[in-house]
């Protein structure tokens, strides 16, 4: 029986084909991880700040609360621009104390601190892809969070001093979906 005689280039070329097929597959794969590997990240990043945020919250009603019972309510007032980490069990990661304007805004990322000039905290966050000013329609990134002990409005006090809130002082929104 007589064989067909394959010439050398036909296997060449099948076999770089097939390879030139395995490495977009396996980079397509390795961008899809990567991308939903960093999404995580910042998931993960956003969840933390929002906890260590309603810690703070958590701390400084346990403080209020206490002082009302002492009978030291006229103490509250004078919180008003207090760093809302000395609420807290114990600083939160990347916390590097008080710090002025200018130190505030070369913090490095991840990191924390009260910014004793404008009297509020400051956060850097790691990953900012998603955090957006809501109200702008360019949807500007936003670099830098912020919050301040403020009074509660008088409209919902009833013109009676009730208490302190922990407000956000930028404007800035993560628009990752919640998980």
């Amino acid at each position: 029986m007589p064989r067909e005689i394959r010439r050398s280039g036909h296997d060449a070329t099948s076999h770089w084909f097939e390879w030139a097929v395995l490495w977009v597959v396996v980079g397509l794969l390795a961008f899809g991880l990567l991308s939903a590997l960093h999404d995580a990240s910042e998931r993960a990043e956003r969840l933390a700040v929002e906890l260590t945020i309603r810690n703070m919250r958590t701390g400084m009603q346990l403080a209020m609360g206490e002082a009302l019972m002492q009978q030291r309510e006229s103490e509250i007032a004078a919180w008003v621009g207090n760093n809302p980490v000395h609420w807290m069990g114990s600083d939160p990661a990347g916390y590097r104390g008080e710090c002025s304007a200018a130190e505030s805004r070369e913090l490095p990322a991840g990191a924390w601190c009260f910014d004793r000039d404008r009297r509020e905290l400051v956060y850097r966050p790691r990953h900012t892809s998603h955090l957006r000013v809501p109200s702008a329609d360019s949807g500007d990134r936003c670099n830098v969070l912020g919050w301040s002990v403020t009074r509660v409005p008088e409209r919902m006090a009833s013109g009676a001093f009730v208490g302190l809130k922990l407000a956000a002082t930028a404007d800035c929104r993560w628009v990752l979906g919640r998980s």
